[in-house]
């Protein structure tokens, strides 16, 4: 979903970050909702450049972890939403997360879910960009089925020499189970070459239960290729280069 800012001040971001919503209401104890945070999926320009707005990316909760059904509070709300409504925004939040600004620069998306709303926010703004030596995109992009992938459809009539796709569905009923590091793998000589590039940025999003098996794909993937895993993982974290955020 997308939205309007009708105020005449503006309302910066930048592709990394986040907004706060605060839905309307009390919970059961009387008290107001807490605030709900969405990863922005438009540039730094908005999703329609020139009109201070933006879009987040939400999937509606009916269920819990465990399988019961609830109702979630933040994401049937803004799903329900009409054109028109009016939103309580507070933000931009997060400056862990941020686009590299070297218009060079290889990034590498690593995303299940609704995690990719920031990677769309960085693929859109290079894109718009239009850099003829700009730097390599290569996305890992999973879900459980081509159905739950977020942008499916835009994704796939991106120009093939803008991003390099790689899709990864763990539940599809025609094939095995298949994760974001099982295609990271399947890449390895790609990532690899990558990895030895100090120009190379990886931005990690998703599911907290991702990070260790994409994190070891990155390091089997770098000791198959000859590379110090250990010397470079800590020179990416301490460079600004690896980014992890997982919850």
């Amino acid at each position: 979903m997308w939205c309007s800012n009708s105020s005449k001040l503006p309302f910066p971001v930048l592709e990394g970050q986040s907004i706060g919503v605060v839905p309307p209401g009390v919970d059961a104890s009387g008290k107001p909702h807490f605030v709900r945070q969405y990863s922005i999926a438009s540039p730094r320009d908005g999703e329609r450049p020139g009109y201070n707005n933006l879009s987040v990316t939400v999937k509606r909760v009916t269920v819990d972890h465990d399988g019961n059904p609830v109702r979630g509070v933040a994401s049937n709300y803004m799903c329900d939403l009409k054109k028109g409504d009016t939103v309580q925004v507070i933000g931009p939040f997060g400056s862990s997360f941020l686009m590299s600004n070297y218009a060079g620069s290889n990034i590498v998306m690593i995303c299940i879910g609704t995690g990719s709303a920031p990677m769309r926010a960085m693929t859109e703004y290079r894109r718009r960009l239009k850099e003829k030596n700009g730097g390599k995109l290569m996305l890992f992009f999973g879900a459980r089925t081509q159905q739950e992938l977020p942008y499916f459809g835009p994704l796939m009539n991106l120009p093939k020499d803008l991003i390099d796709v790689n899709l990864a569905f763990s539940r599809a009923s025609d094939a095995p189970r298949r994760y974001v590091q099982d295609a990271m793998c399947e890449r390895a000589a790609d990532v690899a070459a990558l990895l030895r590039r100090e120009e190379t940025y990886f931005y990690v999003r998703g599911l907290k239960g991702m990070e260790a098996g994409v994190l070891d794909a990155l390091r089997d993937i770098a000791v198959s290729n000859g590379l110090d895993w250990t010397a470079l993982v800590a020179r990416m974290k301490a460079e600004g280069r690896l980014h992890l955020e997982t919850y």
